[in-house]
């Protein structure tokens, strides 16, 4: 396997590819309402495996209340780039500087751009682009100097952060045995005849191996009866996510009742009844693509949805408004095979040869 230090040099190597080897992301193309960025923040645990950060988004918030995310948001003006976006939301909902300097100055470490992933289509038609980011801590500074770190959760935005090993979302990639999550299952499925991925990664809420500095942060979800699973939850979740009943088991570990996916990023274990996160979805999607970079090196495969985003702004001429239209309305809402679909959209060329891209 692939130690940590190289698996950050293939992440800084890897070589995007956009949408039709262009040298420029479908992201800049749509409108600035479309364009979300997140920020993929590594650093090494005290076991020196690479580590991701996580939050659980609120559920006062109208978009994916209570979901496992990656910091992030949409960007302000179309002077903002991807890092821009993704680091001034990641101050926003973490508290964690944006600025380097200041970081350094105050506790001794600096975060590494090492590369940007290509766009994902995320389920409400905006365009994701994940910045891979890793916390470098300068070897002649005091370790005392980090000590003084405190990150503040905005209660509007986040409910609660956690870290977990990057290499358990290599699954299923790789069967080996997971560091830290409980539960991994994938499968493959379709969304509007386009083939898909839906996959869940559990990890326990309680875990000894969490950094010192985010075991103090104080979890704000405790307030948001965070067990209670309502009728709400499970339309948020069918809105979001392609339906279950499309799917195809692909590989699968004890989850077999993918009606529970997703209704709550935390939630707990049907079994122990310990509180676990559930981290599912595109966030999922975007630290599976990440790890396999990381510890397998550039993927045969299409990473992200660069092709697909660009079929449905050029030709299917969707993407172009900051409201939805009407078809993009019904793709959100479609959720069996007869329902509609992206070839209602797409000339039968374009959307053939899409599903051969998205096949492997």
């Amino acid at each position: 396997m692939v130690s940590e230090e190289n698996a950050l040099a293939n992440i800084r190597k890897y070589a995007v590819r956009h949408f039709q080897g262009h040298p420029e992301s479908v992201w800049h193309k749509l409108p600035i309402s479309r364009r979300s960025s997140v920020f993929v923040l590594l650093f090494l645990g005290h076991l020196g495996e690479l580590r991701v950060i996580l939050t659980k988004r609120s559920r006062k918030l109208r978009s994916f209340p209570g979901h496992i995310s990656l910091p992030g948001g949409k960007a302000d003006d179309g002077l903002e780039l991807e890092w821009h976006v993704a680091r001034r939301e990641m101050e926003e909902e973490i508290g964690l500087s944006a600025n380097n300097d200041l970081l350094l100055k105050n506790y001794g470490f600096t975060i590494d751009h090492l590369n940007i992933l290509p766009s994902y289509l995320s389920r409400t038609f905006s365009a994701v682009r994940p910045c891979i980011g890793f916390m470098n801590f300068r070897s002649n500074v005091d370790s005392e100097l980090f000590s003084q770190l405190k990150l503040n959760l905005n209660p509007g935005e986040s409910s609660s952060i956690f870290s977990c090993p990057l290499k358990d979302f290599l699954y299923p990639i790789s069967e080996e045995e997971s560091l830290e999550s409980l539960e991994r299952s994938s499968y493959r499925i379709k969304w509007g005849g386009i083939p898909w991925n839906l996959r869940s990664y559990t990890f326990l809420q309680s875990n000894e191996n969490e950094a010192p500095w985010l075991k103090d942060i104080v979890d704000l979800s405790a307030t948001e009866e965070e067990d209670e699973i309502s009728d709400i939850d499970e339309e948020e979740k069918r809105s979001v996510t392609p339906p279950p009943t499309e799917a195809h088991k692909f590989k699968h570990k004890r989850q077999k009742n993918l009606s529970a996916w997703g209704r709550l990023g935390s939630r707990r274990h049907v079994e122990t009844n310990e509180k676990i996160y559930d981290v599912w979805g595109l966030t999922a999607n975007i630290l599976h693509d990440l790890a396999d970079v990381a510890y397998r090196g550039p993927p045969e495969r299409e990473i992200g949805e660069e092709e697909l985003i660009y079929a449905i702004w050029k030709y299917g001429n969707q993407m172009k408004t900051k409201k939805r239209s009407e078809a993009e309305v019904k793709l959100i809402e479609s959720k069996t095979a007869g329902d509609y679909g992206f070839g209602e959209i797409l000339p039968r060329v374009e959307f053939n040869k899409l599903k051969q891209i998205y096949k492997l």
